[in-house]
């Protein structure tokens, strides 16, 4: 404010200068986000953090998919018994719209590999990350997210808690959730400051994470960015972040700077007015979205939290006892009949006194909901926020005046450290038993997969996560894939194929329709074309390694039994042979092994058959005739073998041999010997894969069965897998071979099936499942190009994902003719493969397409 001129003019008259002195400097400092926080230091031997008012620790957790009756009371017995008092327990479920990290793990494997897989999984990447704010269904809400829990103690600094009690609840709640199984880890300083930058900091890839931080400084002041603003507002805090941040592309060596979408989120918390009169522990998954109903699915960014204080026993208890008392008293007095509500209120805390001498407690709760928009779809997102609430049974209450609140909430240890009293003064707390607080604990999300980056399946509730069979360290690694016509099968097991291919792997497929050749070819793979005009040798004595076979018994034992099941299979087509023809094959077989080794022939074997003298070899050599240099199908089993995979995706096309069934199966067999050959000198740490498309035709014959157990048995010792795939599981009982495929599979992998289809697994009982099993069966669907359901049921694992292609991918897995020739026309103009495919999915957008020849572009790892 100006000084009047009167002072200055009597100031000048008396002291002949109107100078006045300095004041102090103006202040300029400004309210922080931070300054709510209440971190300060951490002890790395104790993982206690010590706090502006409070000591406490933070675990996080993964997430629960699904609970029982027994999870409920191991929770219970913890919250009950397992927590020092004074003290407060958070649970915070985050959905977090932070994806990269696992984006960045299934991208790394085909970045190496380069060409068409490096392009795919780029193109990939990107869409899916678009899919963080853009629902990727036009029907209902689908958008990526990374289901995230974490669980926090804090007391008082004053309390009489000491340090030792501490780290014996932080033990205490590690064994009880291990006991349900879910694994956790302690939260240090760096993880907590990468949890709070993800609330407060929502756009953030996974390449921003923090990874250091100073032990010298306040945690609170490292953890919330200093280009973070936040501005309160009655019913909600508008968010703004920095909108010009690297993207991770570079360009002539140079960082790219890109302007990020959304740079302001609209955050609004609410709390809940009323709970549903009946409610478990597995309902709590609800409330991240609901299983069946598409409708039903968050949004947008969701934290969830659980907020419990402990008062004192002895008052809590004494409280209980004395409402009791009052209520039951009231109730017995005749004017009760007038109040009808003080008889239930009388049995409620008949109830409550029970569940205290039986060791529960009374504890005061407050359950939060908070939510993260892109601002301009706040509205839009809290109303079906509040209808997945509503069709729980639970009532969303906007917090109005109390967002920051709300928004603290979801930040650990805050509860102790002053929030547990602001909430009381502001009567949002309310009075619960523990056993009432452990079923609202949410700690329920999605299933997070395996730790190999093969499979990219997206969850109903957004969770990306990887599948691959070979995750299964107890027992095989085969697989039975079944979905009906239309259920987008074929390009599930193109996509299998192409995941496996691009992190390494060796597959060999066996077609019968050419659903594979375009994809094939377009990823420089061999595409073996069998025709009675094709010349093709299959001579099963020529793949075996004599030198290997003399040194190694177990490779000759098993190369044995594989040479005679395709001679079995010759010489039975229809029928399975019995002890007798079995042990006159067995003797034939090692007779020429053993004098001609390599060199041996079915003219040979057919010969020693004949040598016995025994009539029924005499049959069996008959019957062995077409395949002799004298038979129809002799000249394709003489010699030595004409072809070698040594391509990483190698398709088999027999669609040919169809009307001669009799060949294809030996056919057939001979080839799957053959990649078990391969399996044997290619490195075990290297995965391996063979697949059988419409599998129950292929695996029809006599000695098929024989074969496949053999075949799926050897598999395993290698680090192999055999991928069976039909239309139905009822397909698999068509024929012998297919059953034993289907026995010797540890995975199932299923697409949408008919009803009647899924009632014929219940009524046959060839499918074990429950009555959610079922209704997950009932669920699956295709919708349209947006995505394909897919049910994955194996060891320990019982999981639905989304298949979601870019449209790179599905023009790589297309059948059309005529897009095939597109590619075919770009190539012959000088564009390479992964180009030309980019020019036909993306004819729009040229900023899609590869950089041009000699010019190598740098591909973002985690992109916004």
């Amino acid at each position: 404010m100006a000084r009047p001129r009167f002072f200055d003019a009597m100031l000048s008259a008396l002291f002949g200068d109107a100078s006045h002195p300095d004041e102090k400097r103006p202040a300029l400092g400004v309210p922080m986000l931070a300054h709510w926080l209440p971190y300060r230091s951490y002890d790395p031997k104790t993982g206690i953090f010590y706090n502006s008012g409070s000591r406490g620790f933070v675990i996080e957790a993964a997430p629960m998919v699904g609970a029982d009756e027994r999870t409920g009371e191991i929770i219970t017995q913890f919250l009950s018994e397992g927590i020092a008092s004074p003290g407060c327990i958070q649970f915070h479920q985050w959905m977090s719209p932070r994806v990269g990290e696992a984006l960045s793990k299934w991208y790394l494997p085909r970045y190496s590999a380069r060409g068409v897989y490096e392009r795919m999984a780029k193109h990939r990447v990107d869409f899916l990350t678009d899919g963080v704010w853009r629902s990727l269904s036009a029907d209902a809400p689908f958008c990526l997210r990374h289901h995230r829990v974490a669980i926090s103690y804090s007391t008082p600094e004053a309390s009489s808690v000491s340090d030792e009690e501490i780290v014996s609840v932080m033990d205490g709640l590690v064994s009880a959730l291990a006991s349900v199984g879910v694994v956790t880890r302690k939260m240090d300083p760096v993880a907590l400051i990468g949890w709070i930058d993800d609330i407060t900091s929502p756009t953030t890839a996974a390449g921003d994470d923090v990874v250091s931080y100073n032990p010298f400084d306040s945690i609170a002041d490292q953890a919330v960015r200093r280009d973070v603003e936040l501005k309160v507002e009655p019913d909600r805090m508008l968010l703004r972040t920095e909108r010009f941040r690297a993207t991770g592309n570079v360009h002539e060596g140079a960082p790219e700077i890109g302007e990020i979408y959304p740079d302001v989120f609209d955050v609004r918390s609410f709390s809940v007015r009323n709970l549903p009169t009946r409610w478990a522990p597995w309902d709590m998954a609800k409330l991240v979205g609901d299983m069946f109903t598409d409708k039903l699915r968050m949004p947008c960014p969701v934290a969830t939290n659980l907020c419990i204080e402990y008062p004192d026993t002895q008052a809590s208890s004494n409280k209980a006892s004395f409402k009791f008392m009052r209520t039951t008293s009231l109730a017995d007095m005749r004017s009760a009949r007038f109040l009808p509500q003080l008889r239930d209120q009388s049995q409620e805390w008949r109830f409550v006194n029970d569940e205290i001498r039986q060791g529960r407690k009374l504890v005061r709760v407050f359950f939060s909901v908070t939510s993260f928009s892109p601002k301009g779809r706040g509205d839009a997102n809290e109303r079906v926020l509040k209808s997945v609430y509503r069709a729980a049974g639970w009532d969303l209450l906007d917090d109005r005046y109390l967002q920051v609140m709300g928004l603290l909430c979801a930040m650990p240890m805050t509860m102790a450290n002053g929030l547990a009293r602001d909430l009381d003064r502001m009567k949002r707390m309310r009075t619960l038993l523990t056993t009432t607080a452990a079923n609202l604990a949410p700690i329920q999300g999605e299933y997070l997969g395996s730790q190999i980056p093969h499979l990219l399946l997206v969850g109903r509730r957004g969770q990306p996560f990887f599948w691959s069979p070979f995750e299964n360290a107890a027992g095989n690694h085969n697989v039975a894939v079944f979905g009906k016509s239309g259920s987008g099968k074929s390009v599930a097991l193109q996509e299998l194929c192409a995941s496996l291919c691009g992190a390494g792997a060796k597959v060999v497929v066996i077609d019968d329709g050419r659903s594979f050749e375009h994809s094939a070819k377009l990823q420089g793979g061999a595409f073996v074309e069998f025709t009675m005009s094709s010349g093709f040798c299959l001579n099963p004595f020529s793949m075996i390694d004599e030198d290997q076979a003399r040194d190694d018994e177990d490779y000759l034992l098993d190369c044995m039994a594989m040479l005679k099941a395709i001679v079995n299979q010759m010489s039975r087509h229809i029928d399975r042979l019995n002890d007798t023809e079995r042990g006159l094959i067995d003797g034939a077989v090692n007779k020429v092994w053993e004098e001609h080794g390599r060199k041996g022939s079915i003219d040979l074997v057919i010969e020693a058959l004949d040598a016995t003298g025994n009539s029924q070899a005499h049959d069996l050599g008959i019957a062995m005739r077409p395949f002799s240099a004298s038979g129809t199908y002799g000249r394709f089993f003489q010699g030595e073998v004409s072809f070698e995979l040594n391509s990483q995706l190698t398709v088999f096309e027999l669609s040919d041999l169809s009307a001669r069934e009799e060949l294809r199966s030996v056919v057939l067999t001979a080839i799957m010997f053959m990649s078990q050959q391969v399996m044997r000198k290619v490195d075990r740490a290297i995965p391996k894969a063979l697949l059988l498309d419409e599998a129950w035709q292929m695996l029809r014959g006599g000695a098929m069965a024989d074969f496949i157990e053999t075949y799926a048995r050897t598999c395993r010792k290698y680090g192999a897998s055999l991928v069976t795939a039909t239309q139905s599981l009822n397909d698999y009982y068509k024929s012998a071979g297919s059953v034993a495929a289907l026995e010797n599979s540890d995975w199932f992998v299923i697409l949408q099936q008919k009803p009647e289809t899924i009632a014929d697994f219940k009524k046959h009982d060839r499918f074990e499942m429950d009555d959610y099993t079922d209704g997950l069966l009932r669920s699956l669907k295709r919708n349209g190009f947006e995505y394909s359901d897919i049910m994955i049921k194996g060891p320990e694992t019982l999981a639905v994902g989304r298949l979601v292609l870019d449209p790179y991918s599905a023009t790589l897995f297309s059948s059309s003719p005529q897009t095939f020739a597109r590619i075919e026309a770009l190539i012959a103009d000088g564009l390479t493969m992964d180009e030309a495919i980019e020019r036909i999915a993306f004819p729009d957008n040229p900023e899609k397409w590869a950089a041009h020849a000699g010019e190598e572009a740098d591909v973002a790892i985690a992109a916004e």
